[in-house]
């Protein structure tokens, strides 16, 4: 890559720098994935070339002393969800990861997910009509002021 000085090319050519490649971040909570979410985080890990973390959050109930015993890999419905979503990754050209943490905070568990590990973009993709509108906006609120990288949906 060169720059121009002045319109004038520069002598030397300057080489470009490379950059740590940050993995994309698609997150539900135990919820069915946006479309949308899903298409927007599949196209910026095959742009960035970067890998596709797809991460479900499982809530654990706080009040059951056996909570700990019943960890689950999550509602069915969305694991086989989860398995499309890794397929059509892969055919567009990423490389998907499947990440499942049980908590009993789902959403404090994925900041710190973000704060821990070198998260270049988040996409916050539960289905906002299963969600709940203000449920949703609340916490990509949070997210947004709270997680170390970018968070999608921006609006």
């Amino acid at each position: 890559m060169t720059s121009a000085i002045r319109d004038r090319t520069p002598e030397t050519l300057i080489a470009e720098e490379r950059t740590a490649r940050h993995p994309v971040m698609l997150v539900s909570f135990d919820i069915s994935f946006d479309d949308d979410a899903v298409e927007t985080a599949i196209e910026a890990a095959v742009q960035a070339n970067s890998e596709l973390m797809i991460c479900l959050a499982v809530t654990l109930p706080v009040a059951n002393a056996n909570a700990a015993a019943r960890r689950t890999m999550g509602n069915p419905v969305v694991r086989e969800e989860i398995r499309e979503i890794m397929v059509r990754a892969r055919a567009a050209g990423a490389n998907p990861r499947q990440l499942v943490y049980n908590t009993p905070r789902p959403l404090s568990a994925t900041i710190d997910i973000t704060r821990t590990r070198p998260i270049g973009l988040l996409v916050f993709g539960p289905s906002r009509r299963i969600y709940g509108r203000l449920r949703f906006r609340l916490h990509r609120r949070r997210l947004r002021r709270k997680a170390n990288c970018l968070v999608w949906p921006l609006e």
